[in-house]
């Protein structure tokens, strides 16, 4: 048996490639999926006064560059998300992290 050499040239086409993202098609297709990232983490989110669950929103706009945001902007949102390290006198964590947005970007699906 004899092995076969293949050489294989290809030209990538690095403009169209950068375009790519802020195409209209690809724009609302990212859109789309933060919408639903949106929708998850709203249905997930812990309610305790809502605040936290009230301030979560898609941003209005993109980055120049073509990335959509999802975002909680409550004064405790980062708390809410990754907890705290206080205690209760037993040793036991009274704000355990809820990791609202990181679970809604896996429950939305795709690639992220």
């Amino acid at each position: 048996m004899t092995s076969t050499e293949v050489h294989i040239e290809v030209d990538i086409d690095e403009e169209a490639i950068a375009r790519l993202p802020l195409t209209q098609e690809v724009q609302d297709d990212f859109r789309g999926r933060m919408k639903q990232v949106e929708a998850v983490a709203i249905a997930t989110a812990p309610v305790y006064t809502g605040e936290f669950r009230d301030s979560i929103h898609l941003v209005d706009e993109p980055d120049p560059d073509g990335t959509w945001h999802v975002d909680a902007d409550a004064d405790h949102a980062y708390f809410v998300e990754h907890g705290t390290r206080q205690v209760d006198r037993n040793g036991r964590s009274i704000h355990r992290p809820h990791y609202t947005m990181s679970h809604a970007l896996d429950a939305a699906g795709g690639d992220h």
